[in-house]
């Protein structure tokens, strides 16, 4: 049953987007799942069909272009171990593995104006990033968790990890991306003002669900690179 917290996050969203009813925050289940790992959506949607998807790449690039996945997954691969860490003050470990942005860039090519990229998603969320912040060493588009393809249920077949911020930040069901001059903020701020639009990981406490999920830690802020 939702507890107290997300029922009110599930409050907020309705009345900051009353245009769209439907839209709400969504928490399947309030156990960690086999990755450890909450997960809470916005406006779900059934699995996407990995065969006719494609990641449309689009705005200030000389390249705009649909990729399907057999090409992202073509790319040169990586495999990091990254804690995910939540703004409700829970985190989790997992193994992470897909490929950097500058994949991507190398593919596109975007024009000088470009200064940041608006990610889209299937469930209707966004948010915006710089493209030096997509360029940093641990931020990973994802095709695969614990070595396995992505489940639906984690956003597949794309989604973003970047373990340096909370994890609304991490887009899943990621369908595009749009190259643009500046960025606009993230759809996170339209539901609470617990939220922001950089989403850095502000010192305070955590509560690893990998360990246990009873034993609350003490955290200096940004990436928690692990206990």
């Amino acid at each position: 049953m939702l507890n107290r917290r997300i029922f009110l996050a599930a409050s907020s969203a309705a009345a900051a987007n009353a245009d769209q009813p439907k839209s709400k925050l969504l928490l399947p289940s309030d156990q960690p799942d086999e990755f450890h790992l909450k997960l809470m959506w916005y406006n779900p949607v059934p699995p996407i069909n990995q065969q006719t998807w494609r990641l449309q790449i689009k705005g200030l690039v000389e390249k705009p272009q649909p990729i399907p996945l057999a090409q992202l997954r073509a790319l040169p691969q990586q495999t990091q171990i990254s804690r995910m860490k939540c703004v409700q003050c829970w985190s989790s470990r997992a193994s992470w593995s897909g490929f950097r942005f500058q994949q991507l860039l190398d593919i596109v090519k975007p024009s000088k104006k470009a200064k940041a990229v608006r990610v889209d998603c299937a469930d209707k969320w966004y948010e915006y990033f710089t493209i030096e912040d997509l360029l940093h060493s641990h931020v990973m588009f994802v095709l695969d968790l614990a070595g396995k393809p992505l489940p639906d249920k984690h956003g597949a077949p794309l989604r973003l990890l970047d373990p340096s911020r909370y994890g609304y930040k991490s887009a899943k069901l990621i369908t595009a991306l749009s190259f643009v001059e500046e960025g606009k903020g993230s759809m996170a701020c339209d539901i609470g003002p617990y939220y922001s639009p950089d989403g850095r990981i502000l010192p305070g406490y955590d509560t690893p669900l990998d360990l246990g999920g009873k034993t609350k830690r003490k955290i200096s802020g940004g990436e928690i690179i692990d206990y």
